[in-house]
């Protein structure tokens, strides 16, 4: 098959078919993933709605935790800590997870009303004399 070439993949859900533009190289799962995100039945929706909002969430770290975050930029492996944790709570294995990061730097990864998820950034200004 050509580089362009489309195939067909069905709904995980429903097993509705649809063609799949540029799908020539993709295995089975990759076609029915493809293709659920495509579909329009009800469980296909809930499931893309799902899938975009861990996607909002890992970029969403990235730009708080990431290269470009200027003096909060983290290393691969604690931003590798961060995106496993928005996974565990996308998945709804935990509810809230908080990373300690530095004495001052945190990062909270929480689910909100309606499954929403939310990524915050905390720094705290705590001066403490310890003696």
């Amino acid at each position: 098959m050509a580089k362009g070439e489309s195939k067909t993949g069905n709904c995980r859900f429903c097993g509705q078919s649809s063609i799949i533009e540029g799908g020539a190289d993709m295995t089975a799962p990759q076609l029915e993933e493809a293709a659920t995100m495509q579909c329009t039945c009800e469980k296909a929706m809930a499931y893309q709605e799902t899938a975009n909002r861990r996607t909002v969430a890992k970029q969403r770290a990235e730009e708080l935790f990431g290269k470009d975050a200027g003096e909060y930029a983290q290393p691969d492996d604690t931003l590798a800590y961060i995106l496993a944790g928005i996974d565990q709570v996308c998945d709804k294995k935990a509810k809230q997870i908080i990373i300690t990061i530095k004495t001052s730097l945190r990062a909270r990864i929480m689910q909100m009303a309606k499954d929403k998820i939310k990524i915050v950034r905390e720094k705290s200004n705590t001066d403490e004399f310890t003696q």
